[in-house]
């Protein structure tokens, strides 16, 4: 009967995220595109919508796991959710996060359920409900809001009407990005230098000054995009407990407490960038040497790392990833025989994007005292709802 738990709790998943009666239907784009700039790595430390995902393929010892956070369960059956005023009530449970697995053995049959629960302490990444990031953006389009507004100043007090409706039509295309700055009339051009330098619009001078071509919509488009960008550096932090039962019965077998941080430590802007992450657990496990079922066996896990993150020049999408770090591990109680203390271990993750949001990530772990080498193959999508996974793009 446990054997057969598995295949149910993907059916109801399949059902919940992909079945046309909880399809998406009008999300609203700030948060799907806030999200889709996060690199595969954070989206392992914290999920915004869904994932999906298969570890240690060719082990004995497999897992299948779905995580998700309370709010983007309701958004998908209630799309008005992402509504501003909506999206903000709902920051608490943004910022928690769910998962349960299915244990496999060898031979794909159950071997265990495992399931957790993280907050957000601190999730500076946000965006979407940053009173920073509003003032910064504010900040950054009050000099073009400003212009836009003393050049209709002016227009209204031109006595031409042939003439206002002429620089009127300019001033919108060029606000609008029909027209380069270039396009616009030589008089008119004047104008609004003029009109700049008396509201020491300087960046927009500068902008001007670099290329005569200046399109306004696309440049604020690149503002925009940058400072949004540079939230994806900024700190996260979670905490978080997990458990995982026996086979045969629905008792833990093992308990972790823990804590991850999250830190970039590069500009985001660039094609090739690197973050910090932190991971820090307490992790409770069956002592075997003992009888009877119980969480005599404690470890202390402690894995720092450096995260180096390839983007496409265009979009600024990761489309590869290399995690470079080490594992100490001291065992508090529980020792086994011949095993030591404290132990050490190199790590190497490569991560690739394969399509969308589907990452592969291969995570190899080296125990430079024993020359061990160990490699794990796993998968991870991360959707807004299953049809993502077929070929629906972003």
């Amino acid at each position: 009967m446990k054997q057969k738990l598995l295949p149910k709790i993907l059916f109801v998943v399949w059902i919940a995220l992909g079945s046309p009666l909880f399809a998406q239907k009008n999300f609203t784009s700030l948060p799907l595109t806030a999200d889709s700039l996060a690199t595969g790595n954070s989206k392992d430390v914290f999920k915004s919508f869904f994932q999906l995902a298969v570890d240690r393929l060719a082990s004995n010892n497999k897992e299948i796991q779905f995580s998700s956070n309370p709010f983007a369960v309701m958004a998908k059956t209630n799309p008005n959710l992402l509504i501003d005023t909506n999206y903000i009530k709902y920051t608490a449970l943004r910022n928690l996060n769910f998962s349960f697995a299915g244990k496999l053995d060898s031979s794909y049959k159950f071997n265990g359920f495992s399931s957790g629960i993280k907050y957000a302490l601190i999730n500076q990444r946000d965006e979407t409900v940053s009173k920073f990031f509003v003032s910064s953006t504010y900040r950054a389009f009050n000099e073009f809001n400003n212009l836009n507004d003393s050049l209709s100043s002016y227009i209204a007090s031109v006595q031409d009407i042939e003439k206002k409706i002429s620089l009127n039509e300019q001033r919108n295309k060029m606000f609008n990005g029909e027209l380069a700055f270039s396009e616009l009339d030589k008089d008119f051009q004047d104008i609004i230098k003029k009109k700049a330098q008396e509201l020491n619009a300087f960046n927009f001078l500068s902008l001007l000054n670099n290329n005569s071509n200046l399109n306004v919509r696309k440049a604020e488009n690149k503002i925009y995009d940058s400072l949004r960008n540079l939230f994806q550096k900024r700190l996260l932090w979670t905490v978080g407990i997990s458990d995982t039962t026996y086979k045969n019965q629905f008792l833990f077998s093992n308990v972790v407490l823990s804590t991850e941080l999250l830190k970039g430590i590069s500009n985001p802007n660039t094609s090739v960038g690197s973050e910090l992450n932190l991971k820090g657990a307490v992790n409770f496990i069956d002592d075997t040497l003992e009888t009877g079922k119980d969480l005599k066996r404690s470890l202390l896990i402690i894995e720092p790392a450096i995260n180096i993150i390839f983007r496409n020049k265009q979009t600024l999408y990761s489309w590869g990833e290399f995690k470079l770090g080490a594992t100490y591990l001291h065992t508090f109680t529980g020792l086994y025989r011949n095993e030591k203390k404290d132990s050490l271990t190199l790590n190497a993750t490569l991560r690739i994007r394969i399509i969308n949001d589907v990452w592969v990530p291969l995570e190899v772990k080296y125990d430079p005292k024993n020359g061990n080498v160990f490699g794990f193959l796993n998968v991870r999508a991360n959707f807004n709802g299953l049809k993502d996974l077929f070929g629906n793009k972003k």
